[in-house]
């Protein structure tokens, strides 16, 4: 399995509108309550506040997008969201995304130091998964559903995904 990544440098209105289809028929990889009101207002509200990785398999089909922003310090990060189809799921290929994602931020913006995101609470398998590299730091209530939000420094993260950078 090859992932080509697409930036949102490099986007075109063609790519948006498979974004937005991909992540309508995705939408209750991230919970099964997850209307489909919800996720339009979601697109709309956040397709124009932040930046966009989308990634085609080797069929050139999309098969993995993260949406994510920088705050308002522009040293964070905060993923928005983020699903990888079913048959490309690994322990590894969480590992490589994860790493691409955090390689690609870092080259984009110098000022990064934490990167967060953040999981359904009710979700055990994410919620032990993000717990390996990054601290629970909030709770969110949106959509009517908690969320953990996570933070990673960047330091040790970079170290996690054996990354080495000056930073």
């Amino acid at each position: 399995m090859i992932l080509q990544l697409m930036g949102h440098h490099s986007l075109k209105d063609e790519d948006y509108a498979r974004f937005a289809r991909f992540y309508l028929a995705n939408r209750e990889e991230f919970d099964e309550q997850y209307m489909l009101h919800d996720a339009l207002f979601h697109l709309i509200d956040t397709i124009q506040q932040t930046r966009l990785l989308l990634f085609d398999d080797d069929q050139g089909q999309l098969s993995a997008f993260i949406q994510y922003r920088y705050m308002e310090d522009i040293c964070t990060a905060f993923i928005d969201s983020a699903v990888l189809v079913k048959k490309y799921r690994s322990s590894r290929v969480f590992f490589a995304g994860l790493r691409d994602v955090v390689l690609w931020i870092c080259e984009e913006n110098r000022n990064v130091k934490t990167i967060q995101f953040h999981a359904a609470a009710h979700n055990r398998y994410t919620n032990r998964l993000y717990s390996k590299f990054a601290v629970w730091t909030d709770v969110q209530v949106r959509n009517g559903r908690r969320e953990h939000v996570y933070t990673a420094k960047l330091e040790p993260l970079l170290a996690y995904l054996k990354i080495q950078m000056t930073v």
